[in-house]
């Protein structure tokens, strides 16, 4: 529970306490028993779900002041292009298996990419995927893209979104 890791934070054990996946009024009850400092969630240019009136999650955010960490900032790879099609992924990837991958939406997926880079080329020829995170990364201190990475030349691709001006 939340006060169980609120008495953790009191003893010095952890200095902050973030949630994953969680809804507005969840996030609300929770702080009302401890300062909540960051919500995990998964946005991006692909995923909005948080930005919607019936989910509020990050206009609740904001008003609490609880910073928004965002997981598959590049919509697991699909924003940078780099995946065009379910037959793309690794055979075990679980992308093969969810909905929203299928090779129904993955065309719906690649045209927001298909804007992004048309962003990046009026932008000093930037990459989707930093446009992605540049856009991110412009809607407030508060808000944390985590992009996932196994090679330094995407590393270093992702790090340079912070020099975009949307």
């Amino acid at each position: 529970t939340v006060g169980a890791m609120a008495e953790w934070v009191k003893k010095g054990k952890v200095k902050f306490l973030g949630l994953s996946e969680i809804s507005a009024a969840t996030l609300r009850r929770a702080h009302a028993v401890h300062p909540i400092a960051t919500v995990q969630v998964e946005y991006s240019p692909f995923t909005l779900d948080i930005e919607y009136p019936k989910i509020n999650l990050l206009n609740t955010c904001c008003k609490l002041g609880v910073a928004v960490v965002t997981y598959s900032p590049l919509g697991c790879g699909l924003l940078t292009g780099r995946f065009r099609s379910p037959t793309d992924f690794p055979e075990n990837d679980f992308r093969r298996m969810v909905p929203r991958y299928s090779a129904e939406n993955i065309p719906k997926i690649l045209g927001i990419g298909a804007v992004l880079e048309k962003v990046g080329t009026k932008s000093n020829n930037a990459l989707s995927g930093q446009v992605a995170l540049a856009w991110l990364l412009a809607q407030g201190d508060d808000i944390i893209p985590i992009p996932g990475t196994t090679q330094l030349k995407y590393l270093e691709q992702n790090l340079k979104a912070v020099e975009l001006t949307l």
